[in-house]
């Protein structure tokens, strides 16, 4: 039962961390946190093979350098995916030209955690995943909507741009 406590106030935590952060960045940072967090989802997939060959040895760097250790999947994949995100919103570039409402910058903030602490997880071997998702009830109930923690931060990225004057 302590497991399933320490999870839950984990990602309760980090809820409130990011929708807290979000109201800091406002709606445009938001949006490009949200962008980031797609970018890092797909550099993930694509490069946790060959990163992963060159930490076991399997792969040279520009045919000469190479580093031997027990690196596993889930490491480099969430290190290239937090490392991704970090670096697309703090260097994008793009300033906060709008400030948004309090809902669509909550919204955001809301579905952009999801989508990241759902991405870290089934970036877990399976049988660590079964572990999660049988002792926390949040990480559970954001594990069997993964689809819609994918699909949602676009749709309403639409549906709250629609009314918005272009400049």
């Amino acid at each position: 039962m302590g497991h399933a406590i320490s999870w839950d106030l984990l990602i309760l935590i980090f809820f409130i961390v990011l929708v807290a952060y979000g109201f800091l960045m406002q709606r445009d940072r938001t949006v490009v946190t949200m962008i980031a967090i797609y970018v890092g989802l797909v550099l993930a997939s694509i490069l946790v093979s060959p990163v992963q060959q060159f930490f076991t040895g399997d792969k040279a760097f520009l045919n000469q350098v190479f580093i031997r250790s027990n690196t596993n999947a889930f490491t480099i994949q969430t290190i290239i995916f937090l490392a991704t995100i970090f670096l697309v919103t703090a260097k994008s570039g793009i300033e906060a030209k709008s400030n948004g409402s309090m809902l669509e910058i909550l919204g955001f903030s809301f579905l952009n955690g999801a989508l990241i602490i759902t991405s870290i997880i089934f970036f877990m071997d399976p049988a660590r995943q079964d572990y999660v998702h049988a002792t926390s009830k949040i990480a559970r109930f954001l594990m069997n909507y993964h689809v819609w923690w994918l699909i949602l931060p676009v749709i309403f990225l639409i549906v709250t741009g629609w009314n918005k004057k272009t400049e």
